[in-house]
């Protein structure tokens, strides 16, 4: 009677560790959701240059620049969403003016900016980019804003076009005495540019693709 228990255990034992290594082998046979970019391989250095005038406006008063450049690293990352598949350093704006006379913006890449992704529907992607700083300076006024844009890629036309929303919003951290009418800590300034990539070095358009 003993031996005959042990061996129902034996084999109750035996099943039960059958059914959690299949448990185990199956879950590990699913891939996890997967941003993936292009051209491999992982990671891809990119260029990015501005078309059109990129406008900073804040109190309805717009601060515009001619043209603007960036260089990147895009990188094959795994999650669902604000998932990190790029960082951008450094980033300058040329052609600058206002209003009031020369305008003259310092982008702080220094830790870099971060490209997130979060949506992803036929060949576009949307995002934002995070850990934004920048010094800008006209007349007498210096200012920083910080923050985070709205970013949306394309994968067909190779364009990164950054904007603000109310999840994703630029916000005055400092302020000079001279800013007076121009800035004020708390302000949200927005921000529109939209910029042409390319793997550096190549007239090839970048590619990110999502993969659940």
């Amino acid at each position: 009677m003993r031996n005959s228990l042990r061996k129902i255990a034996l084999a109750a034992g035996a099943a039960t560790a059958a059914v959690a290594l299949g448990a185990t082998t199956a879950s590990a046979g699913v891939a996890a959701p997967t941003w993936t970019v292009g051209p491999a391989p992982s990671p891809v250095p990119v260029t990015a240059t501005s078309t059109g005038t990129i406008v900073l406006s804040l109190n309805g008063i717009p601060l515009t620049c001619t043209s603007s450049a960036a260089k990147a690293v895009l990188a094959t990352a795994s999650g669902t969403t604000n998932v990190t598949v790029g960082t951008i350093t450094p980033l300058t704006w040329s052609g600058c003016t206002s209003p009031f006379g020369p305008v003259t913006p310092t982008a702080n890449t220094s830790p870099a900016w971060q490209l997130k992704a979060n949506t992803y529907s036929a060949g576009a992607t949307s995002g934002s980019i995070a850990g934004v700083k920048a010094t800008l300076s006209v007349l007498t006024c210096t200012f920083t804003v910080t923050g985070n844009v709205k970013a949306d890629y394309s994968n067909t036309t190779g364009q990164l076009k950054i904007s603000n929303n109310a999840t994703y919003k630029l916000t005055v951290a400092t302020a000079s005495a001279g800013c007076a009418g121009i800035a004020a800590v708390g302000q949200n300034p927005t921000y529109t540019a939209t910029y042409n990539t390319v793997k550096t070095g190549t007239t090839t358009k970048p590619s990110i693709v999502y993969t659940p």
